[in-house]
Parts: structure tokens; C-alpha cells; sequence
């Protein structure tokens, strides 16, 4: 069997539409989505036990033949789904694997990572409408996320890490993925563009991962609907949190269109592949924009107008409302989770530090009674008719 192939990138970043792409290659099957990393981890720890991290070690284990030993067992799974299509190469594509990429570098030694990255106002608006995201906990996902990646991909190298702009496969889509190929050491298909023609035939589920037709062509027009449907206030969080990683990636967060050449010439005369020596020169180039330190999770709290403020919690306000609507109607666990992450979003320190910025102007003593409304209500406590 050949190097496997992990796909990651963060949510809502057109990776399943990669996936399918990818899978469409005579070569290369790459199923839906696993998670398969996770119990691999959890079979290394034993849960609620102070001796439980090296339990192996009482056997005379070391990690590493343990790791041998996992590679094997996951390999012959993944391993038989490709030999089942006739094919000699496997893969796998689950977003949230980029919290193991140095894990899955090290039991999987001849591995390659492939990751798509997408405009970050195009996965702001998806998490938004798809997971009930807060426009900050989005943006700020969406940077610390894709530093994460980067980082690990500078150590990996040329040879095992590769990003790809899902702008760029949707409207250069023969020129990257030819090069991705050459990467790949496959040779061309054009199965590669026709990919919805490829999994119709194999009988595949028409609906996958995050909802994604298997049945529909690659589409340019798809990487610019986000640009109509954020609202100014949240164009502005999207600028403020994500502007410097955004120009790294070549990026304008504010725009959408054609994103800016990124990759340097190189002796492989690659233009749209970057690699992760590439990666890594770009951030030399660019240290006094850009640094790969891992990000803090903490709230963002940008600089907007009153009126923009009052209209971007409005809005979240009107989100709560209508979850809290559901309340009456038994909710399925995918709705659960939903309610669970905007309510116990960053939103509610947002709100608690508008409060404390809008105190501070005392010129504007009526819009502090609005955030003081809408945090009663945000925090489910009777409004106080004084105030």
C-alpha cells in the first residue's frame, strides 16, 4: 500500500467537497468522515486511573510498539475499504484530526497531510448558519484553527504537508489539482473533475458529510455567496480577528474575489501547492505580520460603532430567542448541541464588556439601557422596569 493521504482543515472549509474530489482518482479511496484518531489516542490512557497513561508499560510495552502495533490494526481497516474499490491508496478526511497531526505524523510515518483552507468570512457565515456559531467564536476558530495546522505543517516539511485554497480548487481546479498530483507521486485523471459523475456511478450516498451533494459539479460561484450575507458588524469582527492570518493566506477578509498569488517560486515550479518549506519561508518573509504561536480562545472584542454593536447583538439576541422557542418541541441531539454552544457561547463575555465600554461614554446613557435589556435577557432574569 501506498502513503496514506489525511485531509484536514477546519469546519465548513469545503473539505468534503475535497474529499470526494480526491476519491474520485482511480487510486485513492478516502471514505467519510472517521474520527478514527480519537480512539487510537484513547486506547494509549486509561479514563479516571492516576496510573492510566502508560498502562502498557506494565506489560513491557513502549510506545512505540504500540504504535506499531495501532498502525497496523488501523491501516488493515482503512487498508480493505480501498482493496474493496480496487484501489491502492487510502485516506482519510475528519476536520477536528488537526488537534493530532503530530500524533498521527509520528504512528503514521509515511503519511501525508493535505489541508484545504477557505476565506474566513465564507466559514464564518457557514458556522453561523449551519451551528449557531457566534460571529467572534467563529472568526476566532477559524484563525486559531488554521494557525495550528500551519504550525505542524512547517515541521512536516516539503515532502509531507501541502495546503491548498478552496478558492483555488473551485476556480483553478485543473491547474492545483494537477499539481497536487505531482505531489502525491499519482498521475492525472480527469475522474478528478468530474468527480460527481464518478461517485453516481459507484452508487454513493447522495447526501454526505455536512450535508454536501455527491452529486453536484465543482462550482465556482459557491466561494463568493458569503460575501452578501454577513451583515456589516460581522464583516467587521471577521477584519479584526482574522486580517493578519487572512493576508498570509492571501486573503482581503473584508472582500471576496480572487485571492492573492501566495506561493514563491520554487524549483518545482508549483503556483497554487503550497508546501510546508513554502509555509515556512512565507513566515520568515512575513515574521513582523505573522507568528504561529498557538492563539488564545479568549472573546475579541472589536472596534465597531454603538450602532454597529446594538445591531450585531440584536441579532444574536434573535438567535437565542428562536432556540429557546424549540424548547417546547423535543430536540434531536444535533439541536441540542446547537443550543448548548450559543448559550454557553463567548457571546455572554461580549456582552458583559460592551456593558462596561458603553458605561464609560456618558453620552450614551440610552443605549446603556439597551445592553442592560439585553443582558437580563441573555442571562434569563426579569428585566428591571427601572432602569
Amino acid at each position: 500500500m501506498q502513503r496514506p493521504i489525511f485531509i484536514v482543515g477546519t469546519l465548513r472549509s469545503g473539505s468534503t467537497l475535497f474529499r470526494l474530489i480526491l476519491d474520485a482518482h482511480p487510486n485513492i479511496a478516502i471514505s467519510e468522515e472517521t474520527g478514527f484518531m480519537s480512539a487510537l489516542a484513547a486506547n494509549k490512557v486509561i479514563p479516571n486511573w492516576r496510573y492510566g497513561r502508560e498502562w502498557y508499560g506494565r506489560l513491557g510495552w513502549s510506545e512505540q510498539e504500540l504504535d506499531d502495533r495501532l498502525r497496523e490494526f488501523y491501516s488493515g481497516m482503512f487498508e480493505r475499504y480501498a482493496a474493496a474499490q480496487g484501489k491502492s491508496r487510502w485516506g482519510d478526511k475528519t476536520p477536528f484530526h488537526f488537534r493530532h497531526m503530530e500524533e498521527m505524523a509520528r504512528v503514521f510515518p509515511e503519511a501525508v497531510f493535505v489541508a484545504i483552507v477557505r476565506h474566513p468570512g465564507a466559514v464564518v457565515h457557514s458556522l453561523m448558519r449551519r451551528f449557531h456559531y457566534d460571529v467572534l467564536e467563529a472568526a476566532n476558530y477559524w484563525e486559531s484553527t488554521n494557525i495550528e495546522i500551519l504550525r505542524h505543517g512547517t515541521d512536516l516539511g516539503d515532502d509531507r504537508f501541502a495546503l491548498v485554497r478552496y478558492e483555488d480548487v473551485v476556480r483553478h481546479s485543473e491547474t492545483t489539482l494537477r499539481e497536487l498530483m505531482s505531489w502525491l507521486d499519482e498521475p492525472w485523471s480527469d475522474n478528478l473533475l468530474r468527480h460527481n459523475d464518478v461517485e453516481s456511478e459507484k452508487g454513493a450516498p447522495r447526501i454526505v458529510d455536512g450535508r454536501t451533494s455527491t452529486r453536484d459539479p465543482i462550482r465556482a460561484e459557491r466561494a463568493d455567496r458569503w460575501a452578501e450575507a454577513l451583515g456589516a458588524a460581522e464583516h467587521h469582527v471577521v477584519v479584526a480577528t482574522t486580517s493578519g492570518l487572512a493576508g498570509f493566506l492571501g486573503y482581503d477578509p473584508a472582500e471576496a474575489g480572487e485571492a492573492a498569488d501566495i506561493v514563491p517560486a520554487n524549483a518545482a515550479g508549483r503556483r497554487k501547492l503550497l508546501t510546508g518549506g513554502l509555509v515556512a519561508q512565507r513566515q520568515r518573509e512575513q515574521r513582523d505580520r505573522i507568528s504561529f504561536a498557538p492563539r488564545p480562545q479568549g472573546i475579541v472584542v472589536p472596534e465597531m460603532s454603538t450602532a454597529e454593536l446594538v445591531k450585531h447583538l440584536q441579532r444574536t439576541e434573535a438567535s437565542l430567542a428562536r432556540i429557546r422557542t424549540r424548547r417546547a418541541v423535543r430536540l434531536s441531539e444535533t439541536a441540542r448541541r446547537a443550543q448548548r454552544r450559543l448559550l454557553n457561547s463567548p457571546a455572554a463575555e461580549l456582552l458583559s464588556a460592551l456593558r462596561r465600554l458603553v458605561g464609560r461614554n456618558g453620552q450614551d446613557g440610552g443605549n446603556l439601557t439597551t445592553w442592560r435589556r439585553l443582558s437580563d435577557r441573555w442571562r434569563g432574569r426579569p428585566p428591571d422596569r427601572g432602569s
